[in-house]
């Protein structure tokens, strides 16, 4: 390995994580969701994985994400579970995608662009119960799902919602869960079933399983990662996919006294050995563990001293003697007996695990490793 820093990316692990989400929802069906370049992980090699471990769908934010996928992968699902621009609907139609539809201006666009190439486009009616960020409002649900149905070039596919708190506020999931429900009945008791109905999450689809329906649109789950559930909530098997890896570039001997990087936020109590490691900000490693972080370096935690800068972190090998230039750093995953979890790290960072693993950028490269032939690639 050449690179200063990388993210291996276990495809064996992502496949494993997949089929024990089906097995946890089953008889629901999986959308694995890959926006953002799935999470951090490459969207290419992970959404191929997905389907070959059984995934139905495949759920994207962006007509882009979902026209790279559809030359991957002709002839599987894709939804676009993001708003998206009326000047995007001739873009939609031609890629298959199925968009979720929040008014009736994207309807019109889509049913007038579905004419012109002569095909028809599907769509999920995508209802916002509380989240207030995109869909239709409960009330307006029916009469619009009435009007879609008849319009030419659109086959109404899907109902589906998106819920506000399900990781952090159940009662509330509960009832933004029944209004769903209740509006999926009424739809079915006015002549127009949905042959699709989902609004489950990774959370949702643990800790409330009357929310699995017909589909679940599980992200953290695949990529391994627990969501923020109380510990006693079961969850499916899962291991965790990424792996952040880095080099010491830097040994050395400093004094007591000495501040140590940007602002001298903090100052050596004894003699010290150094380590800079070639990662930063600029790679998507938060600034926010400046002095709060660690690394593991011959399988022992190293402390961040100091301000994490754009492109370099410095930690404190004083206690590890088997530290050298070029020892291996591993920034996310297991070495040894030790182990730092993107969960972890997004506590100290104050943020969410999606996005931690979701900031990395394209100075990370990605290694994949395994897959469902037992090949590295």
């Amino acid at each position: 390995m050449t690179s200063r820093l990388w993210a291996e990316i276990d495809l064996r692990a992502l496949q494993s994580n997949v089929r024990s989400v089906l097995r946890f929802v089953d008889p629901a069906g999986v959308m694995a969701i890959v926006k953002a370049n799935a999470y951090g992980h490459g969207i290419e090699q992970v959404s191929a994985a997905c389907i070959s471990a059984g995934a139905q769908w495949l759920g994207v934010a962006t007509v882009d994400e979902g026209l790279r996928l559809r030359a991957l992968l002709p002839h599987v699902p894709i939804a676009l579970t993001a708003p998206f621009l009326v000047s995007e609907a001739e873009a939609i139609v031609a890629g298959r995608l199925t968009p979720f539809l929040s008014n009736m201006e994207q309807a019109h666009a889509l049913s007038a662009a579905a004419e012109r190439a002569g095909q028809t486009v599907s769509v999920h009616l995508e209802v916002d119960i509380s989240l207030t960020r995109s869909g239709v409002a409960p009330e307006e649900a029916a009469q619009t799902a009435e009007i879609v149905s008849r319009m030419p070039g659109i086959r109404l596919e899907g109902l589906c919602t998106h819920f506000a708190c399900a990781d952090e506020d159940l009662a509330a999931t509960k009832e933004e869960l029944a209004c769903f429900l209740d509006i999926r009945k009424r739809f079915a008791a006015s002549g127009l079933p949905i042959p699709l109905a989902h609004c489950a999450a990774s959370a949702a689809l643990v800790s409330l399983p009357a929310s699995r329906m017909d589909l679940v649109r599980p992200g953290l789950l695949i990529y391994g990662i627990r969501p923020s559930v109380p510990q006693d909530v079961p969850i499916p098997s899962i291991t965790p996919v990424m792996t952040l890896k880095s080099a010491i570039a830097l040994i050395r001997k400093v004094p007591a006294g000495r501040g140590v990087s940007y602002g001298h936020t903090h100052t050596l109590v004894r003699a010290s050995r150094l380590a800079t490691i070639p990662v930063g900000y600029g790679d998507g490693y938060p600034r926010a563990l400046s002095n709060r972080g660690y690394v593991l370096i011959a399988g022992r935690r190293a402390p961040i001293l100091g301000r994490v800068c754009m492109d370099v972190t410095v930690v404190d090998v004083t206690d590890i003697p088997q530290a050298e230039e070029g020892s291996e750093v591993v920034l996310i995953g297991k070495q040894g007996a030790e182990c730092i979890t993107v969960e972890e790290i997004a506590g100290m960072a104050g943020t969410t695990a999606h996005d931690v693993t979701t900031r990395l950028t394209s100075r990370v490269d990605r290694v994949y490793i395994g897959g469902e032939d037992g090949s590295a690639d």
